[in-house]
């Protein structure tokens, strides 16, 4: 979500050169790639870049997991690059797979795995995650060591250019395309440090295809200003929603499931946690009585003694769960995660729902 820091709102003027200098150097540096000045490795099995134009909150996560899925149910293994924000781990490229969790489950809570590989794996447990910055250099491992492997996944890499991909999925921010919100003319197009976008608008060129995370409610007021924004690019836009199937018990299978929620807390280290929590209070028919916000990547080990003083139930994320089910110290609370889905339900500047352009446009040239 495309929320902008007070001093951002208040320096302006101040910020607004550094935003152009800040936007020129991301366009010189995709010009140097492009013209192969700098030099990028280009995997030899097809690669889909999931990132954005700015920064978190846009669905990324849900949407690495749907893909995993689609590509499962057609028979293709496909392997997830990330680079682990904010992890420290004793080598590079760093295998996530259910053979290591297998082998390590009594370790994993001091190598502080990253949150959301291990989220996915969990949700997709015959999937490979490779961990590392370098991008390119866990598409090499890829390539060496696991043949069986037909597609691989980079998350957050719309930047990161050393890496070669087939395809350019870009999520862009709801905040960025809302007319009513006050942040859409202030943000569209603005480059760190004065807004939240991460190259200029002309980036948006490189797509295949974009992606909305919007609530289907939202969409009539959304659908005007957003073909608007977009029309220049003529490429095919899905707009989809993040559905609560379940809550789940965090560590007892025994536990009974939750009837009647009328008082609970919510925990959410993403980043859109209002999103989250207008998700949370449809699904269960009541307002949430506390609210536990941290930000997105942030050591739950700080959190712990509020979570453990909590005198009601809990409900976080299924990112936020793969950090705590590794304290057995909460295994007395009462803690329960969403299970969620993505739906897609509309679609613009092309005919084709989702999974009908993915069939045309993607399994093909990863079935040549």
């Amino acid at each position: 979500m495309a929320q902008k820091h007070q001093l951002q709102i208040c320096l302006a003027p101040l910020l607004l050169p550094l935003s152009w200098i800040f936007g020129g150097i991301a366009r010189l540096r995709a010009f140097l790639y492009q013209k192969g000045i700098c030099k990028s490795h280009t995997p030899k099995i097809p690669c889909i870049c999931v990132g954005n134009i700015s920064w978190g909150g846009t669905g990324k996560s849900p949407l690495i997991d749907f893909l995993l899925k689609r590509f499962q149910a057609s028979n293709i293994n496909c392997a997830v690059l990330t680079r682990g924000y904010g992890a420290k781990l004793t080598h590079y490229p760093f295998v996530l797979n259910k053979d290591f969790l297998d082998n390590h489950a009594s370790k994993l809570k001091d190598m502080a795995l990253p949150d959301e590989p291990c989220m996915l794996l969990q949700k997709n447990p015959l999937s490979t995650i490779v961990i590392d910055p370098k991008r390119a250099e866990g598409a090499q491992l890829i390539e060496r060591d696991f043949p069986q492997i037909r597609a691989l996944l980079m998350d957050d890499g719309f930047q990161h250019f050393a890496m070669g991909r087939t395809l350019d999925f870009v999520l862009l921010d709801y905040d960025d395309l809302n007319p009513n919100s006050a942040s859409a003319k202030a943000n569209w197009n603005k480059c760190i440090p004065l807004g939240s976008w991460r190259e200029p608008e002309s980036a948006l060129h490189r797509a295949a295809a974009f992606f909305l995370k919007c609530p289907p409610a939202d969409w009539d007021t959304l659908k005007e200003h957003t073909v608007k924004k977009l029309s220049p690019y003529q490429k095919p836009l899905f707009i989809f929603s993040i559905k609560i199937d379940a809550l789940t018990p965090l560590f007892a299978k025994e536990q009974k499931m939750p009837s009647d929620l009328k008082s609970y807390a919510l925990l959410a280290g993403i980043g859109n946690p209002v999103q989250f929590q207008e998700s949370a209070e449809k699904y269960t028919g009541y307002a949430c009585t506390k609210r536990i916000f941290l930000s997105d990547h942030a050591n739950m080990a700080a959190h712990l003694s509020a979570i453990s003083k909590l005198d009601m139930p809990l409900i976080c994320t299924e990112k936020d769960a793969a950090k705590l089910k590794n304290y057995p110290e909460l295994t007395q609370k009462e803690i329960y995660y969403t299970r969620t889905t993505v739906e897609f339900y509309a679609s613009c500047f092309t005919t084709e729902n989702f999974e009908t352009w993915f069939a045309r446009t993607v399994l093909p040239l990863i079935k040549q």
